[in-house]
């Protein structure tokens, strides 16, 4: 007796069977297109992507060029990273089992791109620019930080073009604008982004101000009025922590004679001058902003005056005066130089600048010059090929978008250049930097 036909338990299963046949062939063949496919396999390889509960614990970049900023370029080169950090680089690197392998033959590494002078974040839930505190011309009080937006579109933009950290800053309108920050370009805080905080005091000297401030017929409404709002205000800064330590050194004796301390009073507080009284010391940078060669004679004698630990920003007519910059030390942010003029400020703007500034010693840094409507930050590569263009040499170059970078904002130690024990912040290019058909590969922050 055929029991296939008998049994209707048999029955029921055929029954199943042939509906279920066709969905099971299909789950076969899918497993086994991912199985051969590149574009289908679980990736295991590429420390971009998590993997399992992490991203890879030790990722090796093998490159046909890498550019480390501390030496010369090395061709066929290998970079070993572990636990987000440069752990080796060189040619004849043994790799370590079950490191992820980057390959890019053809690509060229750089440190992680560094926009200097930027107002990445500073934007409120519309999009529009909350970069300036206008309701007076001094608020060295603020704090960048604390209106900083970690979810700024532009964030994403600009880690897609390579750039990995910024010196995020007021704007050019107050006189004094707040205190800036150094921010990597990863996190869902403000404070999972700061690698240093405060990293300088805004002060700029100009247009900016006057358009500000003189058209609602306040203080400033001229350069004059720009250099006064910044001279009181250190002065009281100094004034303020003369008072401080005055009572530090108080507190100290009465405290070493055992004797009572309820008679020794403490100043009263004043965040804007606790700020301002950090720049006089010198613990904080004054990043001060300037483009005619008058308005950069104005702040090299605030320097000189407070004895400032100064920066220059944009200083489109430094080639001017690039030797008494120089004779200062004093680093510079060059601004807009290959753009014409776009306003008084940068009518005599030259390409030849940066190279010019260079050539008398000066420490050159390059901005993408985006929060000036000039372009994007996607161009950071494209306007350090420009300042070549006008005379600066290459490698200069390249570091002015890098480690001098890294340098000037305060945080050297850590980026700017690929070394051991540095964090691997790094941008893998599909040719050379400054050419601009090249694009973007790949861009690891901290490994990932």
């Amino acid at each position: 007796m055929n029991n296939e036909k008998t049994n209707p338990n048999n029955t029921f299963l055929r029954f199943i069977w042939k509906k279920l046949r066709p969905i099971v062939t299909m789950m076969i063949i899918c497993g086994m297109l991912v199985a051969n496919s590149p574009a289908l396999a679980p990736v295991t390889a590429d420390p971009g992507l998590q993997v399992g509960e992490g991203p890879a614990r030790i990722v090796a970049i093998k490159a046909g060029k890498i550019l480390t900023m501390a030496g010369p370029v090395l061709d066929n080169g290998l970079i070993l990273i572990e636990n987000g950090k440069i752990k080796a680089i060189g040619r004849d690197i043994k790799l370590p089992e079950g490191a992820a392998i980057i390959d890019e033959p053809e690509g060229w590494v750089l440190p992680g791109l560094i926009d200097a002078q930027s107002s990445l974040g500073l934007v409120d839930e519309t999009g529009r620019s909350e970069n300036e505190e206008l309701s007076d011309p001094n608020v060295a009080q603020l704090n960048v930080i604390d209106g900083l937006n970690p979810f700024d579109k532009r964030i994403a933009q600009a880690r897609a073009a390579g750039i990995t950290a910024a010196l995020v800053s007021p704007g050019r309108r107050s006189v004094i604008g707040g205190q800036m920050a150094a921010v990597r370009l990863r996190g869902q805080t403000a404070d999972e982004m700061i690698l240093l905080s405060p990293a300088g005091m805004k002060f700029s000297i100009g247009e900016g101000p006057k358009q500000a401030f003189g058209e609602k017929g306040r203080l400033p409404s001229t350069r004059m009025g720009n250099v006064y709002v910044i001279r009181q205000a250190l002065l009281e800064a100094r004034e303020y922590a003369e008072k401080w330590s005055g009572y530090e050194k108080k507190l100290a004796e009465a405290k070493k004679a055992k004797k009572g301390l309820a008679d020794i009073q403490a100043p009263k507080r004043d965040l804007k001058l606790e700020a301002l009284a950090r720049v006089v010391k010198g613990e904080l940078k004054a990043f001060i902003e300037c483009y005619r060669m008058d308005d950069i004679g104005a702040a090299l004698r605030l320097v000189d005056e407070f004895g400032l630990k100064a920066v220059l920003v944009g200083c489109a007519e430094g080639y001017l005066l690039a030797e008494e910059i120089s004779r200062r030390k004093i680093p510079v942010i060059v601004g807009p130089f290959g753009i014409g003029p776009k306003r008084t400020e940068t009518e005599r703007v030259e390409i030849s600048n940066a190279a010019k500034l260079h050539r008398a010693g000066v420490k050159v840094v390059l901005q993408s010059e985006v929060q000036y409507g000039l372009g994007t930050l996607e161009e950071l590569p494209l306007v350090a090929a420009l300042a070549v263009r006008g005379g600066l040499p290459e490698d200069e170059a390249l570091k002015a978008i890098t480690i001098n970078a890294a340098e000037v904002i305060g945080v050297g130690a850590r980026l700017g250049s690929l070394e051991p024990g540095k964090e691997a912040d790094l941008v893998i290019f599909s040719g050379h930097p400054f050419d601009y058909r090249t694009r973007v590969k790949r861009v690891l922050i901290a490994g990932q």
